[in-house]
Formats: structure tokens, C-alpha cells, sequence
């Protein structure tokens, strides 16, 4: 079909927003749909679509690269608590943005009811506050943590011109188990997740997905970048996505 140049040429296309005008679409009860697909469909679905969004701008960019660094306990804790399929379990990670140079520490929190809750503060190289944010918001200390996982990835956020929706698409996802490790890309690979409230309805670009046959799918960057390094770990509740995904990829496995 085509390949990422193109879709980046639609992008560049597409009417800019703000971060400040983007702060209008709050989203505090929303739903989060995540989905995932081969770079060759993103050029026509993001052209379709073109004129219901608009883009993310920060100075005069709108591909934006992240970096985050995922914990978990010695014993992988938090790994086993999502293998297990375990409600009101957490996630640790911070997360810079590189353009603008923010470091945040998060936490995201999954209830027994099903909804997801972020937590975040500036990061300070682990300092009291940091430790403090820590036992105050999980139940682990700074101590029990180490440093499991590096990710980077670049984003485009699209804003829909009416509804409250915000469109993340993540590409060039890429993992490492320590900071002098060579990264590990995951070839081809598209994550868009569409965040929207939740009497919202189906939107422009849930339609133009459906189209495509391209379906809801559940995507964590922490379990597939842990997967990737330490198979021998136990990831029987994820095997059949690992499949899907190498499978979007034209891979035979991750």
C-alpha cells in the first residue's frame, strides 16, 4: 500500500493545534482503545481521516520522540501481577519527552473495576519526594525497585476538531534492557490508541480502522518489551498476542 514517508507527508499536511488549545479536550472519564497494524495502512487511513483532526505542533514539530525507563521488584512483581491477569496492580516508569527535556515519574494503576488512573510528578533522581511519591501511591518502596527496561518511540497526537477524542499513534517502537544495549525495533509496527469519552460513540477514525479490518487489541509496551528479553519468564497470557503482533510484522516471532 505505502509506506511511513507518506504517511509523514499526510501529517504534514493536516491543520496544527497547540498544547495549550489541546488542554480543551480534558477527557477526565474516558475510555482508552488501543489498536495495532502494519505502517503500510497508516498513509491512507491518516489521509482519509485528514480533515476531522488536527495535529499536535511543538515547535514546528509533529512527530515527537519519547524515551521511558520501566521498574519492577527483583522477583517481577508487577510483571506476574499482569501475567496473572491481577486487578488494582501497578506500573512504574518514567518518562521523558524529549523535545521539551520533562522527565516524569509514573504510576499507572489498574482497579478491580476496570479503569486505568495515572499518577505522575517531575522527576529528581530518586530523591526524598521521589521516594516519598513512591510509598505514598504503591505498595513498594523506591528500594525494592530496579530499572527492568528502556523504550523509545515517536508520537503523532491527533485532536478531533469536534468531539473530545485524542488520537495517539506510536512509531519506530523500539526496547533495550539496559542503557548501553542496542535497541531492539519492532519493524513495521503501528500503536494507535484513541482516547475518547465514553458516551462518545464510534468515531472518524474507529470507522476508517474498522474499514481496514483493523480491530481493537490489547498492547503493553512493558510486557512486549519484557517478552522480548527474558522469554523464559512465564507469558502464557500473552502468547497468542505476541503471535498477532509478529504476525502484523511479517515476522515469525518478536
Amino acid at each position: 500500500m505505502s509506506d511511513l514517508k507518506e504517511a509523514i507527508a499526510v501529517v504534514d499536511k493536516m491543520e496544527a493545534i497547540s498544547l495549550k488549545e489541546m488542554d480543551r479536550v480534558s477527557l477526565m472519564d474516558r475510555v482508552d482503545t488501543k489498536f495495532y497494524f502494519n505502517e503500510e495502512y497508516l498513509a491512507p487511513i491518516l489521509e482519509s481521516i485528514r480533515q476531522y483532526y488536527h495535529v499536535l505542533e511543538i515547535e514546528g514539530i509533529r512527530i515527537m520522540p519519547y524515551e521511558s525507563v520501566y521498574y519492577d521488584t527483583a522477583d517481577r512483581q508487577m510483571l506476574r501481577w499482569h501475567q496473572n491477569g491481577k486487578l488494582n496492580r501497578y506500573k512504574i516508569r518514567r518518562r521523558k519527552y524529549m523535545l521539551t527535556g520533562q522527565d516524569f515519574l509514573e504510576i499507572k494503576f489498574k482497579s478491580n473495576k476496570g479503569n486505568t488512573e495515572k499518577t505522575r510528578r517531575l522527576y529528581n533522581v530518586n530523591t526524598e519526594k521521589d521516594k516519598k511519591f513512591i510509598l505514598e501511591n504503591t505498595p513498594f518502596s523506591m528500594n525494592d525497585l530496579e530499572h527492568v527496561l528502556n523504550n523509545s518511540f515517536q508520537r503523532i497526537m491527533l485532536v478531533n476538531r469536534i468531539s473530545a477524542e485524542r488520537v495517539t499513534i506510536d512509531l519506530n517502537v523500539s526496547f533495550g534492557e539496559s542503557d548501553n544495549d542496542e535497541m531492539t525495533k519492532l519493524e513495521k509496527l503501528v500503536v494507535l490508541e484513541v482516547k475518547s469519552e465514553r458516551s462518545g460513540g464510534m468515531s472518524e477514525i474507529q470507522r476508517k480502522l474498522k474499514e481496514f479490518h483493523i480491530y481493537p487489541n490489547g498492547f503493553s509496551k512493558f510486557i512486549t518489551g519484557m517478552y522480548i528479553f527474558h522469554k523464559d519468564l512465564k507469558f502464557n497470557r500473552f502468547k497468542r498476542r505476541f503471535s498477532m503482533i509478529s504476525k502484523t510484522m511479517g515476522t515469525d516471532s518478536l
